[in-house]
């Protein structure tokens, strides 16, 4: 269940992977996301090692970009690792992903949320981040 950290500075995330009968990749990420609560957000690296893909960050990107609307998932709860979203500031999707994460009470400060507050799953903070700050 829990996710080890390798190196001191590394951050430890613990949940349950997810894995579907057929472990197909595309599955697992489509259930990973639909776990993040409402009002939360996860990254696509979080969503990577939830779905059972560890380091697949950009697998979880190609997953959203391909995915139909049909599958009404929440993409809108997944931002990059620094809380940034990954759409170019001004931007169409920028402006509707910033709109939904509004309306679910998600604030945004410099185009950035704040992940102490709005991360999902928790996450347990290395050494390095405990004693100098989040970079």
């Amino acid at each position: 269940m829990p996710i080890a950290a390798i190196a001191p500075s590394t951050i430890v995330y613990r949940f349950n992977i997810v894995t579907n009968s057929n472990n197909e990749p595309y599955a697992n990420i489509h259930a990973a996301i639909r776990r993040v609560p409402h009002g939360k957000v996860s990254t696509y690296g979080a969503i990577a090692e939830l779905a059972g893909l560890p380091r697949r960050a950009r697998l979880v990107g190609t997953v959203l970009r391909n995915s139909p609307p049909s599958l009404r998932l929440p993409w809108h709860r997944i931002v990059t690792a620094s809380g940034r979203l990954a759409f170019p500031i001004g931007s169409d999707p920028f402006k509707k992903q910033c709109a939904r994460l509004k309306r679910e009470g998600v604030r945004l400060i410099n185009n950035k949320i704040d992940m102490k507050r709005y991360a999902w799953p928790p996450r347990n903070l290395a050494l390095d981040e405990l004693l100098w700050g989040h970079a």
